[in-house]
């Protein structure tokens, strides 16, 4: 990469930055919807998470075609199209008055919508960068965290303010009108297209997509991403609900998911700039101790203060293993077809972020507890555990 080649990667990192933090803003706020929709219609909150899982399920699936095309033609196009379609689902959901709307335009639309975000995201940074990788994608993905600090407190005012209908519209605008304008910037570096790119040993070695599916290392990343997933998604969406049953108003509780914000854009960028020095293996295993930890807490059943301090370390585990999982990815596979490799390692976490809400809110729904669903989100991290650190291990010529 040369000196004049610089200021354009950063650029793109900017760009992307803009874009994720307009999708997770969005995105974050369902959690502060889901007790006002239960209210306005009478739903059940395992039915209202079952759109999320929608969205979740169906866009991992559409994002093989995505990575697909990104691989082959860039991620421009495909990122634009896909964050307008999520923009117009994002509005389409203000008009709701049924349950199977809400499934057709958030669980459909926005899923399909949002399916290119994270794969592109990580994709894009990883052609770009090598040495200064991790710090490259904790910036680009600490517009997740950015997200998940706005979102809760911006959806309650609008809500408040405006009605939740016309905060669904606001949120399509925040998507298709910044988001999508800042997606035309996004680009591989020159010459990266395809999985014979020049730029490093890196990008022409063990990465075409036939060899990765025969990786044992692929699917063991697939069941840890599946059960890291599971975890962080049950947490952040039922967060809001838990502070509500707490006894805490609706704005009060949305700042749930700013608490979670503030320590995963802290966990995002100091795990980014220290795996780059120990390590992606050992900032992960960290991470997921801190992970354990909180929500171990939240089993146990913390007071309503200290809420916001368990859901702070929550975010710093949660956002910094999230970080040293990216990082490592292309360490083992390289960058060739990076983005179809991340679309299959998107879809186990997406299956398991799909399947965490709506258990949990289903559970829920017949203890009138999160007890056992946050129990069990403790095995989940332990299993996620085992399975990084089995999949994590370099691919030797051959290995299967």
């Amino acid at each position: 990469m040369t000196g004049r080649e610089v200021p354009g990667r950063w650029r793109v990192v900017g760009a992307l930055f803009v874009v994720v933090a307009c999708v997770a803003t969005s995105v974050s706020a369902f959690g502060v919807f889901l007790p006002v929709l239960a209210d306005t219609f009478g739903w059940s909150r395992g039915a209202i998470a079952v759109a999320l899982s929608i969205n979740l399920g169906l866009g991992g699936i559409a994002a093989f075609p995505v990575g697909r095309a990104a691989d082959r033609h860039g991620p421009r196009g495909v990122l634009v199209l896909t964050v307008l379609i999520g923009g117009a689902g994002f509005a389409l959901t203000s008009a709701i008055g049924a349950l199977w709307h809400f499934y057709l335009v958030y669980g459909v639309m926005v899923g399909v919508g949002m399916s290119s975000i994270y794969v592109l995201s990580t994709a894009t940074v990883s052609r770009w960068f090598v040495a200064r990788r991790g710090l490259a994608l904790a910036i680009v993905l600490s517009g997740f965290n950015l997200g998940w600090l706005l979102g809760g407190p911006v959806a309650a005012f609008l809500i408040e303010r405006i009605g939740w209908r016309s905060a669904y519209l606001a949120l399509g605008a925040i998507v298709a009108g910044i988001g999508g304008p800042a997606a035309l910037a996004v680009r591989y570096p020159p010459g990266a297209l395809g999985p014979a790119g020049p730029r490093s040993a890196e990008t022409r070695a063990g990465t075409s997509l036939r060899h990765a599916l025969g990786a044992r290392q692929l699917w063991q990343l697939v069941g840890s991403w599946f059960a890291i997933g599971f975890v962080f998604m049950m947490v952040t969406v039922h967060s809001v609900p838990l502070a509500r049953d707490l006894g805490l108003p609706l704005e009060q509780a949305a700042f749930m998911l700013t608490a979670y914000g503030l320590g995963a854009g802290v966990g995002r960028l100091a795990a980014g700039a220290a795996a780059d020095r120990l390590g992606a293996v050992a900032i992960m295993r960290a991470c997921l101790a801190l992970q354990a930890i909180a929500l171990a807490l939240l089993v146990a059943g913390p007071p309503p203060w200290a809420l916001t301090v368990v859901l702070v370390a929550f975010g710093v585990g949660a956002s910094g293993a999230d970080n040293a999982f990216v990082k490592r990815v292309p360490e083992v596979f390289g960058v060739g077809a990076l983005a179809t490799v991340m679309s299959v390692l998107g879809l186990g976490w997406r299956t398991g972020a799909a399947l965490g809400p709506a258990g949990a809110g289903f559970v829920y729904d017949a203890t009138g507890s999160y007890t056992i669903p946050f129990a069990a989100g403790l095995v989940a991290l332990g299993a996620g555990a085992l399975l990084f650190s089995l999949g994590s291990r370099p691919r030797t010529s051959g290995a299967s």
